[in-house]
């Protein structure tokens, strides 16, 4: 990826800045402004335009979202080039309109594409090329790639290569990389961050920078502090890593009243001190059986090892025997097989299926990081919980590994050595009715309180990619928004949160990319 490929004369922004009417509407305004810069018919929606609601609704993968009484953005901005990214920029801020950038659209509260403010939507999707470069082992990658994408395009061109990021193949790049972004390669190579490079941003004042000429202050900030809160970042340069030939997996379940539990206790002993080449994700659900007549709780251990059945067989056999894991368990296939059996699809799924689009629902996602193994008893309390709420389930991933040989304060993501496991609550229902999405969101609410003496305090932390609008939300009303934002701030970043801070008020000292959990400035 060229810097050059992005250049945008400053002369055709003054000029379209200076043919901004006062007396028209802030949105008339801007559409005068982006006019003067863009071809606004092919890359601007307006409600007006009967594919407006398509264009909202494509990305936006949480249907609680999708109601008539669901704050409206003034336009949205599909952009298709860097010139229609900083015309946005300018032409927004120059009319005190908000920006929400969306790539992928996974954001859990909505917040890159719903607003209480006058807003537009920027959206990324279309800007979404994914350029491997085999002899450096790199890879540029737009922020509107999907990591489906982008391990489809890595796998066309070399089965010993990949890069550590989600399970999840509808993940935006420009999101899930600028939160942290974490999958199954995670005890092996850390973070989708911790093997990010370079990257390409435009600044609040439609400057485009590299690595090298935004400085290092500010790549620190976007790799793990979130990038909508300091520009627009337009891609991102990827060190690959590598990978054997074959991948063995597996799924192995068990039920609770099978006991489940005990496994479960184990795993945590020992799935956060074997050998960075073995990640196993615990997760448990709520299944029926008896014909339907019985929910119970399953717990589904998710394996990758890098390396053969063999050689996992005898691993597990000497520290993780509880598991029972048998030969009949494991399957080998490349790495690129192994993501789409991570999601869980069928083994022998097309590799066609990695770029499919998402899967819209009702969902209350959060998260919680776990220090000290949780007792067996508390385990039970928590299996009787979720067979109460019924559509909700965990993913447990285990740390260890390289994850704990990186300091935290070498990225904004904090969450490093002293971690057993990182928890995600993911409670998906179908019924979209007022009624039914409060009962599933209170109850959510309940099992994370349930949750809170077995996971980490002072702070409580959290992932920033699991946004959860909870938290700083029970504020006194005289409260300070700074003193809000280090709420939150504190529970996403912990001591880097300051840092984040400095760095926001000297790249954007007026606080334009903002939205509910943004990084503040000092005087916010």
């Amino acid at each position: 990826m060229k810097i050059s490929s992005f250049l945008f004369t400053a002369l055709t922004i003054l000029m379209s800045l200076s043919t901004a009417i006062s007396s028209q509407s802030p949105l008339l305004n801007f559409l005068n402004c982006f006019s003067h810069s863009s071809t606004v018919s092919q890359v601007i929606y307006t409600p007006n335009n009967t594919s407006f609601t398509t264009i909202l609704n494509q990305k936006m993968i949480h249907k609680k979202f999708q109601t008539a009484t669901t704050p409206k953005p003034l336009a949205i901005i599909a952009a298709k080039d860097a010139s229609h990214v900083q015309a946005t920029i300018i032409c927004a801020k120059s009319n005190n309109i908000q920006i929400r950038i969306r790539s992928g659209g996974h954001d859990y509260e909505g917040y890159s594409y719903v607003s209480d403010v006058p807003f537009v939507i920027l959206d990324m999707f279309n800007i979404n090329s994914v350029d491997i470069n085999l002899q450096e082992e790199t890879a540029w990658v737009d922020s509107g790639a999907t990591l489906g994408k982008i391990y489809y395009n890595i796998a066309k061109k070399s089965s010993s290569l990949a890069f550590p990021a989600g399970v999840c193949f509808s993940l935006g790049a420009g999101g899930h990389f600028s939160g942290g972004g974490y999958g199954n390669l995670m005890r092996k190579y850390g973070l989708s961050v911790d093997n990010i490079i370079d990257a390409i941003i435009v600044d609040v004042n439609g400057n485009i920078f590299d690595r090298k000429s935004m400085g290092e202050d500010l790549f620190w900030a976007i790799r793990g502090g979130g990038g909508a809160s300091f520009g627009v970042i337009l891609s991102w340069k990827l060190k690959l890593v590598h990978v054997p030939s074959q991948i063995t997996v597996f799924n192995v379940k068990r039920n609770v009243d099978e006991g489940a539990t005990d496994v479960v206790y184990k795993w945590q002993l020992v799935a956060p001190k074997l050998p960075k080449d073995l990640f196993i994700r615990v997760q448990p659900n709520v299944v029926q059986i008896d014909n339907g007549t019985k929910n119970i709780v399953q717990v589904s251990f998710i394996g990758q090892f890098s390396g053969t059945t063999e050689r996992l067989l005898l691993l597990i056999s000497k520290s993780f025997p509880e598991l029972g894991l048998k030969n009949s368990d494991c399957f080998s296939m490349p790495w690129i097989n192994s993501t789409l059996f991570a999601y869980g699809r069928p083994i022998g799924t097309p590799l066609e299926a990695l770029l499919e689009g998402p899967q819209a629902g009702y969902s209350k996602g959060q998260s919680d990081y776990v220090k000290k193994p949780i007792p067996k008893i508390a385990l039970e309390s928590i299996w009787k919980k979720m067979i109460e709420g019924e559509t909700l389930f965990m993913q447990w991933n285990p740390y260890g590994g390289r994850m704990e040989e990186i300091l935290s304060s070498q990225t904004p993501f904090p969450h490093r050595a002293g971690n057993l496991f990182k928890i995600q609550y993911y409670n998906s229902w179908i019924d979209g009715s007022p009624e039914s999405i409060e009962r599933h969101v209170n109850f959510s609410r309940s099992f994370y309180k349930l949750m809170t003496p077995y996971v980490s305090h002072s702070p409580r932390e959290a992932f920033l990619n699991y946004r959860d609008a909870d938290i700083g939300a029970n504020h006194p009303s005289n409260t300070t928004k700074f003193a809000v934002a280090q709420t939150y701030g504190s529970k996403y970043f912990k001591g880097n949160f300051k840092r984040l801070v400095n760095v926001k008020t000297k790249v954007d000292p007026e606080n334009f990319f903002r939205y509910e959990q943004s990084i503040p400035t000092k005087t916010y």
